[in-house]
């Protein structure tokens, strides 16, 4: 069977696809953004569970044991270049530290002297030769 590429003309060709890769997956197939807007949309509404007097209860509100931190682990994980890596760059996790930088983040090494360990200045060595140091940000 030979399968041609051609450009999705509308978002109804879109959301077909879509619909054809959760029957094929057996689940909810969306782009990450939808994810991404969906964890901090359930971010906000359990902070807000536990700090709008409307809603506070007399009991246990869920939630109300780490709502607090959640303000900054929302900062952690939208700039994750580990996250980028493994979710738009498809890279697996790398599992080899770099002899320079000894596993810690190096932002020189990341963006304007490159290791020659091909680290990226994230600490660990790139998995695949055809990784290219993801990290979703372009210096001009």
């Amino acid at each position: 069977m030979t399968v041609r590429s051609h450009a999705i003309k509308n978002d109804e060709e879109a959301q077909e696809l879509l619909k054809r890769l959760e029957q094929y997956y057996g689940q909810p197939v969306l782009p990450l953004g939808s994810f991404c807007r969906a964890m901090k949309a359930w971010m906000d509404c359990i902070v807000k569970n536990n700090t709008d007097p409307a809603l506070l209860q007399a009991w246990d509100n869920h939630g109300n044991r780490y709502f607090s931190f959640l303000g900054q682990l929302y900062i952690d994980v939208r700039k994750s270049n580990l996250l980028g890596r493994l979710l738009y760059a498809k890279e697996p996790l790398r599992t080899r530290m770099c002899p320079s930088h000894k596993g810690h983040y190096n932002g020189d090494a990341m963006f304007f002297n490159k290791c020659s360990h091909l680290c990226d200045g994230t600490g660990w060595l790139r998995e695949r030769a055809g990784d290219e140091g993801f990290t979703g940000i372009k210096i001009i």
